[in-house]
């Protein structure tokens, strides 16, 4: 495990042991366009482990602008759901597959605007100071220490304008300029839940 703090590598083992295992995670069907999927990296800087986001480009097919995590839809010739995360993220923003210590996934959902079904995969990288964006699909990359994510302090309400005159509100999580909120907040809420032993796995 790359994080050398005793402390995290005890809680990436209960995550680890909390995640159903990766290669027990559904394959997708070839050709469905409707899938897609995500890597949620963690990593340690300074002993505090850290979750690393995106913000995607306003070039991009679909939720543009929105904070997401590295991934992307399935190519038919793509093996796995999690070859798709980590080839994405490597497209993405230069995350090295060979790198990754994948440590499980869940079972993903639907996202709404886009009525793509998405599944997470997460795994631990060792840094995050070399990585690129690449400006055709991402806008900033950013990360957020999980003490942070887990704190109220940084929990809003998010009034999304979906054009017309029409604004819903969503919970989000307000960080460093950032906002998560969807899909996006639902995964990083259920990774935490399962860190911290709230959900069997």
């Amino acid at each position: 495990m790359s994080a050398g703090n005793g402390i995290n590598h005890h809680r990436l083992e209960r995550l680890r042991a909390a995640l159903e295992p990766a290669d027990r995670i559904a394959t997708h069907r070839g050709g469905n366009r409707r899938a897609a999927a995500v890597l949620m990296p963690l990593f340690e800087r300074a002993g505090n482990l850290h979750l690393l986001f995106i913000r995607r480009s306003d070039h991009v097919e679909s939720h543009r602008g929105q904070v997401a995590f590295p991934g992307g839809r399935v190519d038919p010739a793509d093996p796995s759901l999690l070859y798709t995360a980590l080839r994405e993220a490597h497209e993405e923003v230069g995350i090295e597959p060979a790198s990754v210590q994948v440590l499980g996934g869940f079972q993903g959902a639907v996202a709404r605007v886009s009525e793509i079904h998405v599944t997470p995969f997460v795994g631990v990288i060792p840094h995050a100071d070399s990585l690129r964006a690449n400006p055709k699909e991402v806008a900033a990359v950013f990360d957020v220490p999980m003490s942070a994510l887990s704190d109220p302090r940084y929990r809003k309400t998010y009034r999304f304008d979906r054009g017309g005159g029409v604004i819903t509100e969503h919970p989000a999580i307000s960080y460093g300029g950032q906002i998560i909120w969807g899909l996006t907040l639902r995964f990083t809420e259920e990774m935490l839940r399962r860190m911290h032993g709230a959900a069997s796995g």
